[in-house]
């Protein structure tokens, strides 16, 4: 006899029985059913799916034993996999559980559903779907967690995910108290608030909720490390691969989550920050189209960002590629972060342009002179960087006017002419011609991975430019500067391979070297010995003073307040040279050269003389 769960009367049972012997068609199904091993033979069939087609409808039936929500699974699963994007026509849905009396009082669950299906090419697309989602209707049957899991990942609307996220940050709450309290509630509202369902839609519950826990998390962790470290950038970071529930399918990436602190409230931290310093430590990926959600954090000065990457090539993070990036994100994200400037803007001061035109014409007194330049910066204003030309020349019959040397198709550079005037002869007999006018350009190609605009390779730029269009050129205020790039490029040869972070410490600290001029004068060894100094400072937090010495050179390297700044009008022009770098803090060194232990013994005590906690002027 078959009992129902709910109802005893004769009417579910009847529909039960019909549904069973359509599944079941042969005749001693039912008077088997009081044999010892009936319950056995029975569930072996479990969990059972099947699908009849019959006059312009399909009726699929699904048996299993108890499960709770299987009825709305199932209907869920068909209404919308069977055919995805198109309004089914149910003219029939049952779900009851029942037992059979005869064999124990184990619980079932049947559901039986009628759809109509009139055409021919809907009967081959329904069936096609049928036999995709059979396994994971199957699957659903005999496991609630994987019934709630698929149902997740197919079916939730952007508003029934906003439910099961609230349970689920409910439940983790209960499970994990000392880590995770009610204000992670805040977390998820904001989230609710700001994400857009483009981002909701292809992510499970499940996925949305460890994002809002980490970000969360993230939050917490990063407001002890201010707390121990105030006044430094902390970083947190969680790598992971995911998967998207595409309309085309199952999609694996990878995730990347950001934490990090403002050191002022200008900084500047987006997606394309983000994406910039991963690319450049992994070449050939791209994110994610609608993938990037962020917790700007405006009151507490914390930061949190989410974006998911994949390869242009489509295959998938190799374990090597996910280690590569964890150690080095995290370095390459400081120096990502931007401090936006506004534009710069300095009226020229044309007592200036009348004297480098004096100057410059007092360079040509032969025929042969090369023409002489002075590149001067202007302005910055809107992406743009404008210099200022002052070239003087000597004019030949074959010369030709400089404006018509500017190919608006084939140099970066765009001419602004300002004036041409003749003032002087060579020789009495070729005039000298000196020409003012300005360049325009864009400044994206010179931005430094902290979206600050390096002046000194765009000078360097316009100059070899000037030498492509014009000719043969004479900067006259370059020499040194093409010498402090000799030096650079020779101190980073010293260096060897190195990764970004660590060619861009390497910069920093030969800018920080002063006096100028000895970037162009001292040798590429003695920077190497200090810059290593410094690097062994920065890799060990607890010490303070590092110093070396050699036969005659004295090397001195140290974090603020450790070191008292020295005077360098004690000693010869060029004897003592100071370098001061910055990375989170301001650090001091000193490089002495003397030939005689009077002069070295005389700097070792004004390195030790009242301490001077400002290092930074």
């Amino acid at each position: 006899m078959i009992e129902t769960a709910v109802y005893r009367g004769r009417l579910y049972p009847q529909l039960i029985e019909t549904s069973l012997r359509q599944i079941f068609p042969d005749p001693l199904f039912f008077e088997n059913l009081l044999e010892h091993d009936a319950k056995e033979r029975f569930e072996s069939k479990l969990p059972l799916f099947r699908w009849f087609r019959r006059e312009g409808h399909l009726s699929l039936h699904l048996i299993c034993r108890h499960r709770l929500n299987i009825g709305k699974f199932f209907y869920e699963m068909i209404q919308r996999w069977l055919l995805p994007g198109r309004r089914l026509d149910v003219t029939s849905f049952f779900s009851s559980d029942f037992k059979f009396s005869q064999i124990g009082s184990q619980l079932y669950t049947l559901a039986e559903m009628s759809v109509r299906i009139d055409s021919e090419i809907e009967w081959e697309l329904a069936e096609h779907n049928l036999r995709v989602i059979d396994a994971e209707i199957r699957l659903g049957m005999v496991s609630v967690y994987h019934a709630s899991r698929l149902l997740e990942m197919h079916l939730l609307s952007s508003q029934e995910k906003v439910g099961v996220l609230q349970e689920k940050i409910s439940k983790l709450i209960q499970r994990n108290p000392d880590e995770i309290d009610y204000d992670i509630f805040g977390e998820l509202q904001h989230f609710i608030v700001m994400s857009k369902d483009e981002f909701k839609t292809p992510r499970e519950p499940h996925h949305l909720s460890r994002i809002i826990t980490l970000f969360y998390l993230f939050r917490k962790m990063l407001g002890a490390d201010r707390e121990k470290r105030p006044g430094k950038r902390h970083i947190r970071l969680k790598l992971a691969s995911v998967q998207l529930n595409l309309p085309w399918g199952l999609k694996k990436v990878l995730a990347v989550g950001v934490g990090l602190n403002f050191l002022s409230s200008h900084e500047l931290f987006e997606e394309r920050h983000l994406l910039r310093a991963l690319q450049n430590g992994l070449s050939g990926i791209k994110a994610v189209p609608d993938s990037f959600f962020a917790n700007e954090g405006t009151e507490d000065g914390i930061h949190t960002l989410y974006l998911e990457i994949e390869k242009e090539n489509g295959s998938d993070f190799t374990a090597e590629e996910i280690r590569r990036l964890r150690r080095f994100l995290p370095e390459e994200l400081k120096g990502a972060i931007e401090v936006p400037l506004h534009s710069l803007f300095m009226p020229r001061n044309e007592e200036e342009i009348i004297r480098h035109i004096v100057t410059l014409s007092g360079q040509l007194r032969f025929v042969k002179d090369k023409p002489q330049l002075i590149l001067m910066f202007d302005e910055q204003k809107e992406g743009d960087l404008f210099f200022t030309v002052v070239i003087v020349r000597i004019l030949y019959p074959e010369s030709v006017p400089i404006e018509t040397l500017f190919p608006k198709d084939k140099s970066f550079l765009t001419y602004i002419p300002d004036r041409i005037k003749r003032i002087g002869m060579v020789r009495k007999r070729y005039p000298k011609e000196a020409t003012v006018f300005r360049v325009k350009f864009s400044s994206q190609p010179f931005l430094r991975d902290d979206h600050s605009v390096d002046l000194f390779r765009a000078r360097q730029a316009v100059v070899q430019e000037l030498h492509e269009l014009i000719g043969e050129l004479r900067d006259y205020t370059g020499g040194m500067i093409a010498k402090q790039i000799e030096v650079l490029g020779a101190l980073q040869h010293l260096m060897g391979e190195s990764d970004r972070s660590l060619s861009r410490l390497l910069e920093s600290f030969f800018h920080a070297i002063y006096p100028i001029e000895a970037r162009s004068i001292v040798s590429p060894e003695a920077l190497k010995k200090l810059f290593l100094l410094w690097k062994e400072l920065l890799d060990d937090p607890s010490q303070k003073v590092i110093q070396a010495q050699e036969e005659s050179v004295f090397f001195i390297m140290a974090r603020p307040g450790h070191l008292p700044e020295i005077d360098p009008s004690q000693f010869n022009e060029m004897q003592l040279i100071s370098v001061r770098p910055e990375h989170e803090e301001k650090f001091l060194g000193y490089l002495f050269f003397s030939q005689t232990e009077e002069d070295r013994a005389r700097f070792l005590t004004s390195t030790t003389g009242p301490m001077v906690i400002d290092c930074s002027r």
